[in-house]
């Protein structure tokens, strides 16, 4: 395989790669972004039945 040739492919590899990693950092973002919220919702949820009495405050 010529060198041009095998430039073109090294390229096109390199770029599906970098692909494929945007996609799983971006997922991985959106996963932890996730987990954020949900995490909020709970402690929203805790400080809400603590205050009407139905969960003790851990301490």
């Amino acid at each position: 395989m010529n060198r041009r040739i095998r430039k073109k492919k090294d390229k096109k590899i390199t770029e599906a790669i970098n692909g494929l990693v945007f996609i799983a950092e971006r997922r991985e973002q959106q996963r932890q972004a996730a987990i954020r919220q949900f995490v909020k919702r709970c402690e929203a949820l805790y400080e809400q039945q603590r205050k009407k009495g139905g969960i003790d405050a851990v301490t």
